[in-house]
């Protein structure tokens, strides 16, 4: 009976403590684990166990010391209650769930003071922001935000003296944060990244901000299942435009679907992409396993890009960035040169040696459909015959999952790319053996490590654990 206490005592310590690092990678968001858990399954969540440790924290070190001292009362208390002793001793089913119910009151607890210094730091904040001088840009959409602001970064501090948010800190406690950091009364521009899941937290994070200009991504499926609907998605990704001052710009891509209603904004709208009407435009596009070179057309202007960028969809980041680095006074051959030495972001595309002996693309950071595709297309540039992906899937995409899924495993059907993931859905979709699923990360590392040598190259594509990554970089 004893051996039955025990067993069911570390079962629920050991699922809380991997509770505690899914709850952090969510940003200990109800809504966003919720839809991890939907995707994977509620029995397959719950009653599996893959020892994840959360990252140190005084957040998560109160969230185990609860977690500790819930779990350990309880099952002291039980030597002395015979009834519950007994029921502890035979309901070893029941472990995940208390271990959710405790783990989720933590999180539900730690809230509090979460969320009081988010707003002393948003407080704070704000009066940096008022007193500063700075010209303050926003970036916003569904991909590319993090790319785009990196480029943007680099490309003006050329010439001027620019901050930022950091990495890809977004959210409200990050903006603010970062601010906090980086502005100073030296600072002459503040790109700031904004991101979100829901209607009415772009708002949230960046109110106390008068922003000079505004760059629009694009607007894909990324977190549709917390949005609720594509309509909530193109609304709130777009909302920052609708509060430029006349006389502000937009920069906006031109494939977004309420380019009309934003072009009856009184701002003025200035689009780049592919389309013929766009005022930001790009020709004789070269793309090699070395880099990309174009020619980015902007007001009469003709820019001739070289870079070291793989993946055409880094040019579309770049577009808007000439543009801005254009319009705030950089003359031609000072943004060329700056965007010749735009350095290549890692996680996003960057090249290493890897395992082996092979060459391992990394595009790590976060996964969606646009990069994914742009990414199997990089992929192709390289000589190597034995081209490998493995991605875990990407996340909250809703009921258009499918959807993206199908484009995905199309374009892997026109080469000879083997697919490795833990996702089922890739291996439903797919009628050929060019796709391998697992039912952990463990299983895939351990497949693919054999496969590796000089004549592969393979892509890491979205997100995985350091441990992972170290295992093939």
């Amino acid at each position: 009976m004893i051996f039955l206490i025990i067993f069911h005592f570390l079962w629920i310590i050991l699922k809380g403590i991997e509770l505690i690092y899914f709850f952090q990678i969510k940003e200990y968001r109800f809504d966003r684990l919720n839809s991890q858990i939907k995707e994977k399954g509620y029995f397959p969540f719950f009653y599996s166990l893959s020892i994840k440790l959360p990252k140190r924290s005084m957040r998560n070190l109160l969230l185990v010391l609860f977690h500790l001292a819930i779990t350990s009362s309880v099952f002291l208390y039980s030597f002395e209650q015979i009834a519950l002793y007994d029921f502890l001793a035979y309901s070893l089913f029941i472990a995940p769930i208390f271990s959710f119910v405790v783990i989720a009151s933590g999180v539900l607890w730690t809230n509090i003071p979460s969320f009081l210094l988010i707003k002393i730091s948003q407080y704070n904040a704000m009066n940096k922001v008022k007193k500063s001088k700075a010209i303050f840009i926003g970036i916003t959409g569904s991909y590319g935000k993090t790319s785009t602001k990196e480029f943007l970064y680099q490309i003006l501090s050329a010439k001027f003296n620019v901050a930022k948010t950091e990495e890809n800190m977004n959210t409200p406690a990050g903006i603010a944060i970062s601010i906090n950091k980086n502005l100073t009364n030296k600072t002459d521009i503040f790109i700031v990244e904004l991101g979100a899941y829901k209607k009415g937290e772009i708002k949230q994070a960046a109110s106390y901000i008068n922003f000079d200009h505004i760059i629009l991504t694009g607007l894909g499926n990324q977190h549709l299942d917390l949005y609720g609907s594509r309509d909530n998605l193109i609304t709130e990704e777009s909302s920052p435009i609708a509060l430029l001052q006349p006389g502000n710009k937009a920069y906006v891509n031109s494939s977004v679907p309420n380019l009309k209603s934003l072009k009856k904004l009184k701002t003025e709208i200035i689009t780049y992409g592919g389309a013929k009407y766009d005022s930001i435009t790009d020709s004789n596009i070269s793309q090699s396993k070395n880099g990309i070179s174009a020619n980015i057309h902007y007001q009469k202007q003709i820019f001739s890009i070289k870079t070291s960028l793989l993946g055409n969809h880094f040019l579309e980041n770049l577009m808007p960035c000439v543009a801005i680095a254009s319009d705030l006074g950089m003359k031609k051959q000072e943004i060329e040169k700056s965007v010749k030495s735009v350095s290549q972001i890692k996680g996003k595309l960057s090249i290493h040696k890897g395992y082996g002996g092979a060459t391992i693309i990394f595009d790590g950071v976060n996964s969606n459909l646009n990069g994914f595709l742009s990414a199997i297309d990089t992929l192709e540039l390289f000589p190597q015959k034995n081209k490998i992906i493995v991605t875990q899937g990407i996340i909250e995409l809703g009921a258009e999952k499918r959807s993206s899924y199908d484009k995905l495993i199309s374009s892997i059907n026109k080469s000879k790319i083997k697919l490795f993931s833990t996702d089922k859905l890739f291996s439903k979709i797919s009628k050929n053996n060019q796709v391998f699923t697992f039912n952990d990360v463990s299983s895939l590392k351990n497949n693919v490590k054999k496969r590796l040598n000089k004549g592969t190259v393979m892509l890491i594509e979205g997100k995985f654990s350091d441990k992972f990554i170290k295992t093939f970089i």
